[in-house]
């Protein structure tokens, strides 16, 4: 009886060793993916702005195909900045195979780029902890903070007007003003399975940068 005992310990032991071990490699795994898609994005900004300011005639590499090192090929079309949440984040062609939510922020299909008058730019974005959880931190967004769309020369400036929740069903009713140039946020609500939450901000204000 006291060997059995003995080996049942033992045996829930190894298993907490084991569920350590899978979690040290899971935190591990998700930083130097973190690190890894953060350093990705920061040099493919400083290519979206170099190309903005050169004659926009340089072939692209083909986003379909994949270095050795695992970096995707694929170029920004267009720059989301959120500053009261440090989010700076590239969006690439709605028809690109990386404009999908776990690679980048989602460009919604249906949406408008931000120079289409009273036009509607929709993008989502995961939440979480995940290394592709680009909308972490939109939950501690204010009324009135301030949202920048750089895309074809011009800095648009969007004010977040409203937020509020819909349910998570596959569908999400868009309520906005529009006669307005719109820029609407997507994400899950955080603790929750069924609910999403919605940012809408509208345009400010457009300078050349």
């Amino acid at each position: 009886m006291e060997q059995k005992r003995k080996s049942k310990k033992e045996l829930i032991r190894i298993i907490g060793l084991i569920l350590i071990a899978m979690s040290s490699f899971y935190l591990i795994e998700n930083h130097f993916q973190t690190d890894k898609f953060k350093q990705e994005n920061e040099d493919k900004i400083q290519e979206f702005f170099v190309k903005e300011k050169i004659d926009d005639n340089t072939s692209m590499p083909d986003e379909n195909k994949k270095e050795n090192n695992d970096t995707f090929h694929y170029s920004y079309m267009a720059v989301l900045e959120i500053p009261s949440i440090n989010l700076n984040r590239g969006l690439v062609d709605p028809n690109s195979k990386y404009n999908d939510l776990n690679y980048n922020v989602k460009i919604i299909e249906g949406s408008n780029m931000p120079d289409v008058e009273n036009g509607n730019l929709i993008l989502a974005g995961h939440n979480g902890t995940s290394y592709v959880s680009f909308f972490r931190d939109l939950d501690k967004l204010n009324i009135n903070d301030k949202i920048y769309i750089y895309y074809d020369g011009y800095k648009y400036e969007y004010l977040l007007d409203d937020i509020y929740e819909v349910n998570k069903n596959g569908q999400v009713k868009i309520k906005r003003n529009n006669n307005k140039n719109t820029i609407t946020l997507i994400t899950c609500k955080k603790n929750s399975n069924n609910t999403q939450n919605v940012y809408i901000g509208y345009l400010s204000n457009k300078t050349k940068y």
